[in-house]
């Protein structure tokens, strides 16, 4: 029951994570998002691997996978996902995600030989129907439409990527150490960005206003603490199919506290292409052989 629980709150806390990084974006920058989001992160797991006591040794060879996963999936997948949650808002973004791990299976099955069955083709296709649905039609609110629609795409790719080549490293590297090491190597990358463009300064800016800080350190926390440690637990405590099935509520969970949060009303259209692209993502993880 417990693992249920923390399943659903991890699917909840990256939704809260999605929608308060969209209200961020209209006073931070999208690189600036990454480099802080990063910067933040970095400590907190430091902070986390020194409590548990998670270090592990990670060879050469798995420490330019790794870094190479995270300048791909955090320094150009992170940036690319803000600016699209920018213009298009986290309603519609947070389908992406459901996109990208189709992606991830296709990826799979060109990369690591993995086949995927016939529904799950199908589910694909549903999943596919419930993003037209949800970004199809007039949006005045986000005049980057097509803009967005590109990033989000690219940004996806980069996290599907990003995460093929995560499971060619040992399997014996602590998640801890693995993630960690991701988040040095990407935030690297878009601190020398900010550095050599002379951007850091005006992205810290915003955080002098104590309300915008505030909400920015929440935010880490609950993507490091909630979306991640949770999850970890749920999936220890419950079968993987199981946890993955009930993390596919973040699109639910995204309306509501869109709705909450900065008063986003949903339209019948996004409501039922959620509901689509669900049932879709649930077809291809129920149909996993």
């Amino acid at each position: 029951m417990f693992g249920i629980i923390a399943a659903l709150a991890s699917a909840a806390s990256w939704a809260f994570a999605t929608v308060v990084f969209e209200r961020l974006g209209k006073h931070i920058p999208y690189a600036g998002i990454t480099f802080l989001k990063g910067s933040f992160s970095i400590v907190l797991m430091c902070l986390l691997a020194l409590a548990m006591g998670d270090w592990s040794q990670i060879s050469a060879r798995d420490a330019v996978i790794i870094a190479a996963s995270g300048v791909i999936g955090i320094s150009v997948g992170d940036t690319l996902f803000f600016r699209s949650l920018q213009d298009l808002g986290a309603k519609t973004q947070v389908l992406y995600f459901l996109l990208g791990q189709v992606i991830t299976m296709l990826l799979s099955f060109m990369l690591l030989g993995e086949v995927l069955g016939i529904m799950q083709y199908v589910g694909s296709m549903v999943l596919l129907c419930g993003i037209v649905v949800v970004t199809w039609g007039r949006q005045e609110d986000h005049p980057n439409k097509l803009r967005g629609i590109v990033g989000g795409f690219a940004s996806i790719i980069c996290f599907s990527v990003a995460t093929i080549m995560i499971k060619y490293t040992a399997p014996e590297i602590s998640i801890v150490s693995s993630t960690l090491c991701r988040m040095v190597f990407g935030t690297l990358i878009i601190t020398m960005m900010g550095v050599t463009t002379g951007k850091i300064r005006e992205w810290i800016k915003p955080l002098k206003n104590r309300t915008i800080l505030r909400w920015f350190i929440i935010n880490v926390v609950v993507i490091t603490v909630g979306g991640f440690m949770l999850s970890m637990y749920s999936i220890k405590t419950i079968s993987v199919s199981l946890a993955s099935v009930l993390s596919v509520t973040e699109p639910v969970f995204v309306l509501v506290l869109a709705y909450v949060i900065n008063r986003d009303k949903a339209s019948w259209r996004e409501i039922v292409g959620a509901f689509i692209s669900v049932f879709g993502l649930l077809v291809i993880i129920l149909c996993n052989e």
